[in-house]
């Protein structure tokens, strides 16, 4: 038994390891197994939203369940590791010193992960709060007024609003 714990012991410090130095490298340390179209935030994108007020696609269909750490420690993040492969899901992610970020393309499908997350940080004691987002903080950060707060996009709340007050009620 005590060779397991310090077998598993090494492999925790390789994993810290391998987490740190993507953090300091990349500002992220990416995992999951689920391929995510992600265009990021490009001089294409980012002029396209401004002449458009509109997210540009695919960001206009992204969702992002978050974890903000309440504890950045070794033990938090090494929890954070085995919780993810406990996981019988498909996802894909990234974290660093301040958030985990999971990727999703459905408002469902996100919201109901978010439920299945907090049980698996009640089990694996992993410290840290749940939120949810629409797509890049940088969007919203590159025009405040377009955004209601993190979920809600106005003119997406505009189209739908006008949209069900143009339907013809019997």
């Amino acid at each position: 038994m005590k060779e397991q714990g310090m077998s598993e012991n090494m492999n925790d410090k390789k994993m810290l390891a391998l987490v740190e130095d993507s953090i300091r490298l990349l500002a992220w340390f990416p995992f999951g197994k689920k391929d995510f179209e992600c265009i990021g935030i490009n001089p294409e994108a980012i002029g396209f939203y401004k002449s458009n007020n509109r997210l540009p696609h695919p960001c206009d269909i992204c969702y992002k369940a978050l974890i903000f750490w309440t504890d950045v420690s070794d033990e938090n993040i090494i929890n954070f590791l085995k919780m993810l492969d406990s996981f019988e899901v498909n996802y894909r992610g990234k974290l660093n010193k301040g958030v985990v970020v999971f990727y999703f393309r459905d408002k469902e499908k996100m919201l109901k992960f978010l439920e299945f997350l907090q049980l698996k940080m009640q089990e694996f004691n992993v410290k840290g709060r749940t939120q949810w987002r629409r797509a890049c903080k940088a969007y919203q950060d590159l025009n405040p007024a377009l955004w209601k707060n993190a979920k809600e996009f106005i003119p997406d709340i505009e189209k739908s609003v006008s949209h069900y007050g143009n339907q013809k009620t019997l």
